[in-house]
């Protein structure tokens, strides 16, 4: 909910957004950032209900904000597209995403008294994406706040209701693996993701050009060398065909039972466990063949290999589960009862 993944768009604006800067913010004179611009809401009606949730520490007042939020607003996603300040959010009562919220929950803690900074986020898979070259349907961040509680600055997640009190404002990687990328202390000439064409065109200008040695590793860009295996099959069988793999010295990258499209072209040119049951294969035989043609030839032979991919069905008997074993043993418990019944009634 709080990731705004957002449906790709073609973007039709010409404005290009101001740079993002990550290391402006004088974290040594927190009053600086105690006043929120007029662009972000009404400040005498966001004071108001500020000092309403203010409470003797710094953490209880970001608690009741918070609780106070969420009691408020609903979620309604089709809202992300548009500008909305604190205003916009509380007079609708309701959210499109992470930015508005974060605009909503930074006024009021700044007015609380809490010097609060917003900090702009892409995630690291959609960024190495970008660079990458790779056709991509949405744009996946999120927008957290730095606070300045009890004397440090520490980073809160509204959306979670999640502070994380061990926190470097250096640090460049964030939870849920993001990149900090761009704080200040005004969203709107920030420009969020509410601002979306504008933000779109700044968002691609600065990760095209980001220096690639910032990031983590590109975990997508990598190559498995020699052979692994892919295994496919319900709980319990998948742990018996993972741990014959393994007995057979074999890697086991995957074991899984859904989400064929994304598994099943990744196991091309490795060897594929697929457990069956009375000659029927876990994975459905059209979904098979649709990477794998002709697979179903091997399922009485047991093995196959189609254009280097060497493809096991194992047979497995099925198991009792412990719900049909207790309802085997009740009904037999019944039927014994009935037979006694009908000796005694002789």
């Amino acid at each position: 909910m709080w990731r705004f993944l957002i449906p790709f768009l073609l973007s039709g604006s010409s404005l290009l957004a101001a740079e993002p800067v990550f290391d402006a913010i004088d974290y040594a004179t927190p009053e600086k950032y105690l006043t929120a611009p007029a662009s972000l809401g009404d400040q005498a009606m966001i004071k108001v209900q500020a000092l309403k949730l203010k409470a003797d520490t710094d953490q209880k007042t970001v608690s009741n904000v918070l609780d106070w939020m969420n009691a408020s607003l609903k979620y309604q996603a089709d809202l992300a597209y548009q500008w909305r300040n604190y205003d916009t959010v509380i007079g609708d009562g309701c959210y499109g995403g992470c930015a508005d919220y974060a605009i909503a929950c930074g006024v009021l803690l700044k007015s609380a008294g809490i010097p609060t900074v917003w900090v702009k986020t892409m995630d690291v898979p959609w960024i190495w994406t970008l660079k990458r070259g790779d056709a991509f349907q949405t744009w996946s961040g999120h927008v957290f706040l730095e606070v300045y509680l009890d004397g440090k600055w520490v980073l809160l997640d509204p959306g979670a209701k999640r502070v994380y009190l061990n926190y470097s404002p250096e640090t460049r990687i964030l939870p849920g693996n993001r990149f900090a990328y761009h704080k200040g202390n005004d969203p709107k000439t920030m420009i969020m993701s509410l601002q979306w064409e504008d933000w779109k065109l700044q968002t691609r200008a600065y990760f095209s050009k980001l220096d690639p040695r910032l990031l983590p590793v590109d975990t997508v860009a990598s190559v498995v060398l020699g052979k692994t295996c892919f295994v496919i099959g319900n709980s319990p069988y998948y742990q018996r065909l993972t741990q014959l793999a393994q007995q057979q010295g074999l890697t086991v990258a995957k074991s899984f039972n859904t989400g064929y499209d994304t598994y099943l072209p990744l196991a091309k040119g490795h060897i594929l466990y697929i457990a069956t049951h009375e000659g029927q294969p876990t994975v459905p035989i059209a979904t098979l063949e649709k990477y794998f043609p002709n697979a179903s030839a091997g399922i009485k032979p047991g093995r196959i290999t189609i254009e280097g991919t060497e493809i096991l069905f194992i047979e497995l008997p099925r198991e009792i589960s412990i719900n049909e074993k207790r309802n085997q043993l009740e009904q037999e418990r019944k039927q014994l009862e009935q037979r006694k019944a009908k000796l005694l009634a002789k």
